[in-house]
């Protein structure tokens, strides 16, 4: 399994704003009945090294969605995602910033 990890970083004082775009828009867009990707999570970032993230660090948010293969993450990295990141950067930049990771899952 593939889990491709994607991490909003936003204006804290933007959170609802951009709960509401992920929730309404994004996911919509990303997690269709034609997509690739499945089980799409929300995550943020609560404690860095025992710390609060500070207000000017902005808010971290990570959306990430499960593939079978890595061929299929890529695929839907280059034709699903790209117009919702563009979405994004319009309605949140300029000061936005997001950054893309693909994981596979190693047994334990």
């Amino acid at each position: 399994m593939y889990i491709y990890n994607i991490t909003f970083v936003i204006d804290p004082a933007r959170e609802d704003e951009f709960l509401t775009w992920m929730r309404g828009e994004a996911i919509a867009a990303l997690f269709n009945e034609n997509s690739l990707a499945r089980s799409p999570r929300l995550q943020t970032v609560v404690e860095t090294g025992g710390e609060k993230p500070l207000p000017e660090h902005g808010l971290s948010i990570a959306l990430q969605a499960e593939f079978d293969t890595e061929a299929s993450a890529h695929e839907w990295d280059s034709t699903t995602l790209p117009p919702v990141l563009g979405d994004f950067t319009q309605k949140f930049g300029p000061h936005c910033a997001f950054f893309a990771t693909l994981l596979t899952v190693i047994p334990l």
